[in-house]
């Protein structure tokens, strides 16, 4: 059927309403069995509708119609978004910015009407998607607070929005819906989150996904598993900004809403294929909360071991909030306090009060955010195992070690520290035995560095107690520094050596990630191998080349890579001169062996 100037306005909105209604099914359910060779085919055919349906309607409104102009604009504008929209998910970017801009030139003018306040506000939210698909976010932004203006104005409106299901199936009778323009908000904020992220201002990237998930929570409008999954997500970024209030608040909440969840599988008792697999999502993504809450305790144990490590006048600065953090809240997202990012209808006492958000003092500070971590760590484990999930796994065990790490930095008694060293080398070595390098070499750099570091720590333990006392060390106290310095050193070899070619050498080039790791290593071989304990001026001149030849090495590296030497400066600095003063050691050594 088309549509003439001569037809009734009934007669134009029941026209109206079977083809729109013929667009949605090929949008909503036929669109998703398209086969792969022709994956817009529902889109191309329901586009064809549209246009012949803008065809007709554009005749109706260049004549006489008896239907009201801010209803047949309002059809007209739904008609205009959807092609919009369809242009866009086929790639025809130039087409659907000429079409949504078409749209929102009709609507604009009666932004404050119920029949066009959706629709325009949805012409906004795609117009700020089409500028962030083409990398332009300062031009996305604008049309997104264009949405965001319009839609704070219609409510302080108090009217009803009128979906434009509405308006054609009964327009005597038509009933308003605030869920509709709701959602559509929801979505403009979610989109502001994005292109705040791309402008790389992220706490307001931040806050707006905040309040996308406060506002999703109060509409009963999401999904439990990516809700959970987002928040979490969203707690690291605050931990990083030492908002640990902030943090483990959204964590809480996803642990909350992933209980609720799993309480609604639990009753459901099914065995078929599709409840199956919302339980196995629902393991794999609790895994991965259990993940970020493990980050929050190694975060927490980091910052307070790093104020700690600072000058004492910053001691005084316990903020664990944000609230020193300066926001320009020129659009009143949260009335400019960053404090108040708290999702109130939700109770989350019971995750809360397991851990705490303030920085830690002491070593029982630390002891029960180290067991809050390590209990987290087992949760992911459950799922995330070595021979499925190898790369998660090998995270997992590094975590571990880096807890073990925090908390002997608390522990003051020098033997229960080298204890928790010695767990970390334990579950170090018997993860390295069991992952091969081939696949795994980048894990593999990571577990012999950290190894070299450990042994070291383990290493300055024992010789600082050996300086404390006046007493002469035993031979097994001896043997054991020495077994330091050579268990460190030979894992910084075995990192060394995966860094260079095929022919033992270094590359003239190092790749920017490698640099500090590989100076690094070169410099705690260089000290680690002067320790070494040698009565022997044989063994003692072995010991001196293979420091002076770590030093040279460092040296080497920072004459043919300007990048390696402005990055470790310092490092360079102390490794050329140790390279300058060792020759004389080692001539003076010699001489004493040669009389």
């Amino acid at each position: 059927m088309i549509v003439t100037a001569d037809m009734t306005a009934k007669e134009i909105i029941n026209d109206f309403k079977e083809n729109y209604g013929k667009v949605r099914r090929l949008l909503d359910e036929e669109s998703k069995n398209d086969p792969e060779n022709e994956p817009y085919s529902s889109k191309y055919k329901a586009k064809e509708i549209l246009s012949n349906m803008r065809d007709s309607l554009k005749q109706v409104m260049s004549s006489d119609s008896n239907l009201d102009k801010v209803k047949l604009d309002a059809m007209y504008g739904v008609i205009l978004l959807n092609i919009g929209i369809i242009d866009m998910e086929t790639e025809e970017l130039t087409e659907s910015e000429k079409i949504l801009t078409e749209a929102e030139e009709l609507l604009s003018p009666n932004a404050d009407k119920p029949e066009a306040v959706i629709t325009l506000l949805s012409v906004y939210n795609n117009l700020g998607i089409l500028w962030s698909t083409r990398e332009d976010p300062e031009r996305a932004k604008i049309f997104l607070l264009k949405a965001k203006d319009l839609y704070e104005a219609f409510k302080c409106s108090l009217q009803m929005p009128l979906p434009i299901e509405q308006l054609v199936s009964n327009p005597e009778t038509a009933v308003g819906d605030f869920m509709l323009l709701e959602k559509a908000y929801t979505l403009t904020l979610y989109y502001l989150a994005q292109v705040y992220g791309s402008l790389k201002q992220n706490l307001k990237s931040a806050i707006y996904c905040h309040v996308t998930l406060r506002r999703q929570l109060q509409y009963s409008d999401y999904e439990p598993i990516d809700w959970a999954l987002n928040s979490a997500t969203l707690s690291q970024y605050f931990a990083e900004q030492t908002g640990f209030l902030q943090s483990r608040h959204h964590l809480a909440a996803a642990s909350t809403i992933l209980d609720e969840y799993e309480e609604k599988l639990s009753s459901a008792e099914s065995e078929d294929e599709v409840h199956l697999a919302k339980l196995e999502t629902f393991k794999h993504r609790s895994a991965d909360v259990a993940r970020c809450w493990a980050k929050y305790c190694l975060l927490l144990m980091t910052a307070s071991k790093a104020r700690l490590m600072s000058d004492a006048e910053t001691l005084e600065e316990a903020i664990t909030d944000m609230s020193n953090l300066k926001l320009e809240d020129d659009e009143n997202i949260c009335g400019g306090d960053v404090k108040n990012l708290v999702f109130p209808d939700l109770d989350v006492l019971k995750y809360e009060s397991k851990i705490g958000d303030k920085y830690l003092l002491t070593y029982q500070d630390a002891r029960e955010v180290f067991l809050a971590c390590q209990n987290w760590l087992n949760k992911a484990k459950e799922y995330y195992k070595l021979d499925t999930l190898a790369s998660d796994y090998i995270e997992l065990i590094q975590d571990s070690s880096q807890s073990y790490s925090y908390l002997a930095f608390f522990e003051e008694d020098d033997e229960r520290r080298s204890k928790m060293h010695k767990r970390r080398i334990d579950m170090l070595e018997d993860l390295i035995k069991e992952i091969n390098p081939t696949y795994y070499m980048q894990y593999c750099r990571q577990l012999w560095f950290e190894l070299g570091e450990i042994h070291s720590d383990i290493l300055n333990i024992k010789l600082d107690k050996l300086n404390k006392t006046s007493e002469k060390p035993t031979p097994h106290a001896l043997k054991k520094i020495n077994m330091l310095c050579e268990k460190s050193i030979e894992n910084y070899d075995h990192f060394l050596d995966s860094v260079k070619d095929k022919n033992g050498k270094m590359p003239d080039k190092l790749e920017i990630d490698v640099i500090r790791p590989v100076i690094s290593a070169y410099a705690f071989i260089g000290r680690n191998s002067m320790k070494r304990i040698a009565v022997d001026k044989n063994a003692q001149l072995i010991h001196v080349k293979k420091s002076l030849d770590s030093y040279q090495a460092v040296v080497d590296i920072c004459k043919k890579d300007k990048d390696a030497a402005a990055m470790m400066q310092e490092e360079y600095s102390l490794c050329d001169e140790m390279a300058k003063i060792l020759p004389i050691k080692i001539n003076r050594l010699e001489a004493d062996l040669v009389s």
